[in-house]
């Protein structure tokens, strides 16, 4: 087996194989479609010509790594992964060697995914679409919802484009729910859900989800959500709109 750069004589190959595990390699994809000049990718191929597995970086702060046994430890060696948050399938982590685990917080995700006539209607509440003007609540509520994970978010790095939607629900003119949507042609993502914890258990998360994925089926023939393994309430909540989970992953996020 041996390992290449994914470049203009590789492209082809990339997407032949990418293109019939889109659930799988979801990032790649859309991480080299929509930010090319941030993305390197890693190829390893057996000496069949055959891929067996594939590592991505991206802006140098962010690896994915999929594969066989043997691929994922070849892949390995070719970033130095000391300082970057690093996503492996689950059953694989312990393929990482340890001085890349240090100092990161292992947080177990799973990839949930739903296809079209799979999904459940349940938007009875009215949701709104946000836009720049919502920037700073949104990431005040993101600070509220989750100050562990999401402490840093500040409303100047949030993305207010075309393909990156934003939905929420409001009570007394305030924002106490919303979700974020990422539009591709191949895939969409509901890439954030949050609810203010004074304003949990009462369906403004499940109607989000809902809608956000009847406004992705717009675009995309699938979409996918990932999701704490031990946040068993959103867990159920996205089972509740027809998510089904297809991976887990280990996700090693720096301290």
């Amino acid at each position: 087996m041996k390992i290449i750069h994914l470049d203009s004589t590789t492209e082809p190959m990339f997407w032949r194989y990418v293109e019939k595990r889109i659930e799988e390699y979801f990032f790649f994809i859309m991480d080299l479609k929509q930010y090319p000049e941030l993305t390197k990718i890693w190829i390893a191929i057996d000496n069949d010509g055959e891929i067996q597995g594939m590592l991505l970086n991206y802006k140098d702060k962010n690896i994915q790594i999929r594969g066989s046994n043997e691929a994922v430890k070849l892949l390995t060696n070719q970033v130095d992964m000391i300082s970057m948050d690093i996503t492996v399938l689950r059953i694989q982590k312990d393929l990482l060697i340890p001085k890349y685990k240090e100092n990161k917080e292992e947080i177990p995700l799973n990839r949930m995914v739903i296809h079209p006539g799979e999904n459940v209607i349940n938007n009875e509440l009215i949701s709104d679409v946000l836009d720049e003007s919502d920037r700073e609540e949104i990431a005040s509520l993101f600070r509220k919802a989750d100050p562990h994970f999401w402490g840093e978010v500040q409303g100047k790095n949030l993305e207010f484009i075309e393909t990156h939607r934003w939905f929420g629900i409001k009570r007394e003119n305030k924002i106490v729910s919303f979700a974020q949507i990422w539009i591709g042609d191949e895939v969409g993502i509901i890439s954030t859900v949050a609810t203010d914890p004074d304003f949990q258990r009462l369906g403004f998360a499940t109607s989000l989800v809902s809608r956000s994925v009847q406004e992705l089926f717009k675009h995309s023939p699938l979409c996918l959500i990932h999701v704490r393994a031990d946040n068993i309430p959103a867990v159920n909540t996205y089972k509740k709109i027809g998510f089904k989970s297809y991976f887990q992953f280990s996700y090693y996020k720096k301290i």
